[in-house]
């Protein structure tokens, strides 16, 4: 239709393009947002933000989430374990450690340490534990180096800026 401003469809399966982006803006300015509003702030319908946000989630490219804040759970304190391994790939000690429900979040680094993971610890004592049990309990770990992290100026679990290099558009 000539003259039709209406925000053309994305193909499916697609990269995600502007207007997906400033959805994804959108969301992680407030994750509870109505599509209706969101299409409001951003000049789209309500519809067409809905149906993006299913098409972003089943194409596996987004996904809403709530995420709880460690120390409103009784978390006190986060800690990095590093572990060197030998006699075993290092994607497999973190597909394994991946599984476990007490792990935030796991790694493939470089160096001494080649995977790397982060936890939440109550006490002290949870976190000797932790170490000890993936120290002996995960099969090619040779090495375990803890590190405790003082001072958490930032904690945003998120993927990241997905706008172009760190600046949000909106």
């Amino acid at each position: 239709m000539a003259g039709d401003s209406r925000p053309a469809r994305r193909a499916r399966g697609g990269a995600l393009d502007a207007i997906d982006r400033r959805i994804i803006i959108a969301l992680r300015r407030d994750g509870r947002a109505q599509s209706t509003a969101i299409g409001e702030d951003l000049g789209l319908s309500g519809n067409l933000v809905a149906n993006r946000i299913r098409a972003m989630d089943a194409a596996g490219t987004m996904r809403v989430v709530a995420v709880a804040d460690y120390r409103v759970h009784g978390y006190r304190m986060l800690a990095r374990i590093r572990l060197q391994v030998n006699g075993r790939s290092p994607h497999d000690v973190a597909r394994e450690l991946a599984m476990r429900d007490d792990v935030l979040s796991v790694h493939l680094t470089s160096g001494r340490y080649p995977v790397s993971c982060l936890y939440a610890f109550a006490s002290a004592r949870d976190m000797i534990e932790a170490a000890r049990d993936v120290s002996a309990g995960i099969a090619g770990v040779e090495d375990v180096d803890v590190e405790l992290l003082n001072t958490v100026y930032r904690y945003r679990p998120a993927i990241g800026p997905i706008a172009g290099h760190g600046r949000e558009e909106a």
